[in-house]
C-alpha cells in the first residue's frame, strides 16, 4: 500500500460570512458557515472539536449540521490572557505617549508665543516643556517595564500551570497503566513506517511529519529513558504482508483500525488486520470523503443509497469498513483498487469510475495535482470519521508493553495540550507549503 495524501485545509473552504472572531466569545452562526471554517478563523485550525465539545447542546449530534442564527461560546486557549495583558499594556503606553505629545505640542506652541515677547521668557518655557518630555518619556519607560513584566508573569504562570498538569497526568498515568516491561526498556523498540503520506508520514516533512512527531512525543513524555528507533519503509503492503509477521518489528504506523466489532461487515483485508494486531489509542482522526465530477448528481447525494451501481475507487490497503457498514460493497457497487491514489483520479477524470472514497487530506493535495479543483468535488452530506493508529502484532510478546507505553505517553501530551501544539504547528506548514 502506498498512501498519497494531502492537508484537508485547502479542501475546506472558509466561509465569507465568518468574520475575524476571538477565543473567550460568542459567534452567531451565519449562512455558510462551517464548523471548520469557524474554528480557521479563530484559532488558526481547522480541528473544530473544541467549538463542538462547548456547543454540544447547540449544535445537537451532527457537527456537520449547524443552524444560522445559533450562537456559539468559543472556548480560551492557552495564552489567551497573556494577550489581553499585552494588549491592555500596549494601549496605556499608546495612551501616555499621546497625552506627553500632547502637552510637548501645548508647551512648544506657549514657548513660540512667549518668544516674539521676550526671548528670555520662551528659553524658560521651553526649558519646562523639555522637562515635561523627559518626564513623559520616564512614564512610559516605566509603562512599558510594567508592561512587560506583567507580561512575564503571565507567560510564566501558563508555563507553570502545564507544567503541573504535565506532571499530575504522568504521576496518574503512571499509576493506573501497566509498568513497561523491563525486557523492552532493556532493548530498542524498533518502529517501521513510510513516506509519502503527508502531513502524516514523510522524511522531507519537518519531524518526519505529523505522526511521527506524535508517536516520538509519546515516548519521551512515557518514558524518557525507552531507547526507539523509526525506520521508514515505502512498501506499505509489505509491513503487513512481511514484516510485522516475521516480528522484524515492534509495531507499525499510521493505521485506520477497522470496525472489527462488526467482523461479519469486513473484507479479508480488514478481517485479517482484527485478528493479527493490536491497537493503540487513536492518536489522530482523519475524516473520509465521496469524490465525483461536478455534474453527476453524486456530488449532492443525500444516502449511500444513491451510489448503487456505481464504480467506486480506493486504493489498495486503505480499509473498507466505512464502506461495507454503508452498503458499498460488491456486487451493490463495482470496486477498484489501485496502488497510487492519483490512478483513482485518473479515473474518475477519464470517466472509467464514478466515484472516489478517499481521505480528505489525501483527496485534496492529490486534486490540486492534476488541477481539477473546480471540476472534482466532495459530498457533503456524506462523511466518515476514522482513527489512525499504531499497531503491533499479535504474536509479538511486547506488543502490548510497547503499545501501553505509547498510550500512556499519549494521554500526557493530550492533558497538558502538548498534542494539539504539535497538530497545530504540522497543518499550519501543510496549508502553508502546499
Amino acid at each position: 500500500m502506498k498512501y498519497i495524501t494531502t492537508c484537508c485545509l485547502s479542501l475546506l473552504a472558509l466561509s465569507s460570512a465568518t468574520y475575524a472572531q476571538e477565543a473567550c466569545e460568542t459567534y452567531q452562526i451565519q449562512r455558510g458557515d462551517s464548523l471548520r471554517g469557524i474554528a480557521f478563523s479563530v484559532y488558526g485550525t481547522l480541528d473544530y472539536r473544541q467549538i463542538y465539545d462547548a456547543n454540544r447542546d447547540v449544535i445537537g449530534s451532527n457537527p456537520n449540521i449547524i443552524h444560522v442564527g445559533a450562537t456559539l461560546k468559543l472556548p480560551c486557549l492557552p495564552g489567551d490572557e497573556a494577550d489581553k495583558i499585552t494588549a491592555a499594556a500596549q494601549t496605556q503606553a499608546e495612551e501616555m505617549v499621546a497625552e506627553a505629545q500632547a502637552r510637548i505640542a501645548e508647551a512648544e506652541a506657549a514657548a513660540a508665543e512667549i518668544a516674539s515677547q521676550a526671548a528670555a521668557t520662551a528659553e524658560a518655557e521651553l526649558a519646562e516643556a523639555r522637562a515635561a518630555r523627559e518626564a513623559a518619556e520616564a512614564e512610559i519607560r516605566a509603562a512599558q517595564e510594567a508592561a512587560a513584566e506583567a507580561i512575564s508573569r503571565a507567560e510564566a504562570e501558563i508555563a507553570q500551570a502545564r507544567a503541573d498538569a504535565f506532571a499530575a497526568v504522568e504521576a496518574a498515568t503512571s499509576l493506573a497503566a501497566p509498568q513497561t516491561a523491563e525486557s523492552v526498556r532493556e532493548r530498542q523498540i524498533v518502529l517501521i513506517t513510510g513516506s509519502d503520506y503527508p502531513p502524516y508520514t514523510d522524511e522531507s516533512l519537518p519531524d518526519r511529519g505529523l505522526y511521527t512527531k506524535l508517536v516520538e512525543t509519546a515516548f519521551l513524555r512515557a518514558d524518557p529513558h525507552q531507547s526507539y528507533k523509526i525506520q521508514f519503509v515505502n512498501d506499505w503492503n509489505s509491513h503487513l504482508d512481511l514484516l510485522m509477521p516475521s516480528l522484524a518489528f515492534d509495531a507499525t504506523f499510521p493505521w485506520a483500525r477497522p470496525d472489527c466489532e462488526n467482523p461479519g461487515m469486513l473484507d479479508v483485508s480488514d478481517l485479517d488486520r482484527c485478528t493479527s494486531y493490536n491497537f493503540s489509542y487513536p492518536f489522530y482522526e482523519v475524516v473520509d470523503g465521496y469524490y465525483s465530477m461536478i455534474g453527476s448528481g453524486f456530488e449532492t447525494a443525500l444516502s449511500y443509497e444513491a451510489f448503487a451501481g456505481t464504480v467506486i475507487c480506493r486504493p489498495e490497503g486503505y480499509s473498507l469498513s466505512n464502506m461495507a457498514k454503508a452498503g458499498l460493497t460488491e456486487p451493490s457497487i463495482t470496486l477498484v483498487r489501485p496502488v497510487l491514489v492519483a490512478e483513482c483520479f485518473d479515473a474518475l477524470r477519464n470517466g472509467d469510475v464514478d466515484i472516489v472514497a478517499l481521505d480528505v487530506q489525501v483527496a485534496s493535495d492529490a486534486i490540486a495535482d492534476i488541477d481539477m479543483e473546480i471540476t472534482i468535488v466532495e459530498n457533503p452530506n456524506l462523511l466518515e470519521i476514522k482513527s489512525l493508529n499504531i499497531m503491533t502484532h499479535v504474536d509479538n510478546p511486547e506488543g502490548q508493553a510497547v503499545l501501553d507505553t505509547l498510550n500512556r505517553g499519549l494521554t500526557i501530551m493530550q492533558n497538558s495540550g502538548e498534542w494539539h501544539e504539535i497538530v497545530s504547528t504540522a497543518l499550519k506548514y501543510q496549508m502553508e507549503n502546499q
